[in-house]
């Protein structure tokens, strides 16, 4: 019997084909791609982890702006994509659920983008992130927002959408996305983001909850994403 890692796996393999076409189309993705760039427009040779890196356009946009970077994913089908896209970068295949390939101290600058919720134990990700940060490292992620993402919109004669009906926000569950096929999300509210960092040797520097719609058709009040930026101490 495969076991809950395994089945999550096999899912994102399925999936990873069409979450590629579909983050190249989406305009949220472009929200984050503006937050990440502006963030790291220019870098020094800094050593650089995208950790969760999918089909790899931040470990080659990391590439770009003169970093050394390395992107692991557990997915041996969004890694031949990222291979496939960017042959000049460096990709590796890991086991989220184990200690990081990496030694003590290797990187400076970890990016985790749009990960975090599609892993049950973040706590050995805080951890080790923590363990192959240097001294003064960044560790930088992007999730859906816990508050808002599992949530009901509510609309108005006009079908102006201004609001979402939120439930089960406090106790951690978990459900299945299905936007590019079958995939596990697992819900925590940000309390435990925020002190599962804190209890691993990061402090917080800076957040941020992007406006996420344009008011046309869905309030602008409401975010999708909530952004975090730690450094290690």
């Amino acid at each position: 019997m495969k076991s809950r890692k395994d089945n999550i796996i096999t899912e994102w393999n399925f999936a990873a084909d069409n979450y590629m076409k579909q983050q190249e189309q989406s305009s949220f993705v472009s929200i984050n791609k503006q937050i990440i760039m502006k963030r790291f427009p220019k870098l020094n040779n800094e050593n650089v982890l995208d950790l969760g890196c999918g089909y790899g356009v931040y470990t080659n946009y990391f590439r770009t702006v003169n970093a050394n970077a390395i992107g692991i994913d557990g997915s041996k089908e969004m890694l031949r994509l990222a291979k496939e896209q960017y042959p000049d970068c460096h990709f590796e295949l890991a086991d989220f659920n184990q200690p990081l390939p990496f030694s003590d101290n290797s990187f400076d600058i970890i990016l985790c983008n749009q990960v975090l919720m599609d892993i049950e134990n973040i706590d050995l990700i805080f951890s080790e992130c923590q363990r192959i940060l240097k001294k003064n490292g960044i560790f930088f992620y992007a999730i859906v927002h816990p508050a808002f993402y599992d949530a009901e919109w509510l609309e108005d004669e006009n079908h102006f959408k201004y609001a979402k009906v939120i439930s089960n926000y406090i106790e951690p569950y978990q459900f299945k996305n299905t936007f590019w096929g079958e995939t596990t999300h697992f819900h925590r509210p940000l309390s435990e983001y925020l002190n599962t960092a804190s209890k691993n040797g990061f402090m917080l520097i800076h957040t941020e909850e992007p406006v996420s719609y344009d008011g046309k058709t869905k309030t602008k009040d409401l975010p999708l994403f909530f952004i975090a930026e730690y450094r290690k101490i």
